[in-house]
């Protein structure tokens, strides 16, 4: 898999993703497709800028339905959620509450992730959500993405070690790869801007693939 070979819906949320990363936050997006195929609305993680008054529930989901301008898109149940990450209860719920009721999904989330909630729930069982969960490859990017924000950004090395626990439930392999990117010096005397997602993507995918040199 290379970056060049992606739809343009995954070229554009590992873009947001990148994007979200090389601002300090979290590297998850999302964006909202039509019945049609047109993307009609995004958002990305921005829970690590400090130019937003409250930051910590700038999450992908919620940003994406909250920059819908519904005036123009009002079938909501005809429209299909696009998620870097499996919903939190906070975004699943903001999607529940909106109307969609359809799902991408790159990556499962062992710890946040929420669409098993709708299972017990009658109102969320009365959405009748459609989820389609992608190939296991995407979630393990996914999760290098995620993985190697955290190697940047977050020090701490006891919280370090949970998340690459959590992150290695369903993604090892991704986790793996993020490491080895970071531990051979990318970073040492580069920022994170200083590369494409273009690089980064390809180069995950080929340590996940075992194709790198």
């Amino acid at each position: 898999m290379k970056y060049q070979d992606l739809d343009k819906y995954w070229q554009r949320i590992f873009k947001l993703n990148w994007e979200s990363l090389c601002q300090g936050s979290k590297a998850i997006s999302a964006l909202l497709i039509d019945e049609k195929g047109e993307i009609i609305s995004e958002g990305r993680n921005q829970v690590g800028e400090s130019s937003i008054p409250n930051p910590r529930v700038c999450h992908a989901e919620t940003e994406c339905i909250r920059n819908l301008d519904i005036k123009k898109h009002p079938m909501l149940k005809a429209y299909t959620l696009f998620c870097a990450l499996e919903p939190c209860p906070m975004c699943m719920g903001t999607a529940a509450m909106s109307g969609i009721h359809n799902f991408v999904i790159a990556c499962r989330d062992d710890f946040g992730g929420a669409m098993q909630l709708a299972r017990h729930n009658k109102l969320l069982q009365s959405r009748n959500f459609n989820i389609t969960w992608l190939p296991q490859e995407f979630g393990d990017i996914q999760r290098g993405f995620q993985f190697l924000k955290e190697l940047l950004f977050e020090p701490q090395k006891g919280k370090l070690a949970e998340i690459e626990k959590d992150f290695s439930v369903y993604n090892k392999a991704g986790v793996k790869a993020a490491k080895s990117i970071y531990e051979d010096g990318w970073f040492k005397s580069k920022k994170a801007s200083d590369y494409s997602v273009e690089e980064i993507f390809d180069e995950f995918a080929a340590r996940i693939e075992g194709k790198s040199k």
